[in-house]
């Protein structure tokens, strides 16, 4: 599947927050993780920092889904909003 995450993060208003970029926020918090394949997860945080979509074979959509999940950096706000684009 292809992932684009190149959206504005939604508020609690349903309103886009200005300024804010659902693909950048996810990109930061994949740079910084230390856990698992470091070149897979660098290629996704690239590419989704620039805006471009990532392909995701079934079982990398999995790890993508529980990756998102069990982040304590992540916010629900921006958990939600990237769960429901998968």
């Amino acid at each position: 599947m292809k992932l684009n995450l190149n959206k504005a993060v939604i508020g609690l208003d349903g309103a886009e927050i200005e300024g804010t970029n659902l693909g950048k926020v996810v990109a930061q918090v994949i740079a910084s993780d230390n856990k698992g394949d470091a070149v897979k997860k660098w290629y996704w945080a690239t590419k989704l920092y620039g805006g471009e979509d990532i392909d995701l074979s079934p079982e990398d959509e999995q790890e993508f889904k529980d990756m998102v999940k069990s982040s304590e950096v992540l916010t629900v706000m921006a958990k939600a909003q990237v769960l429901a684009s998968l």
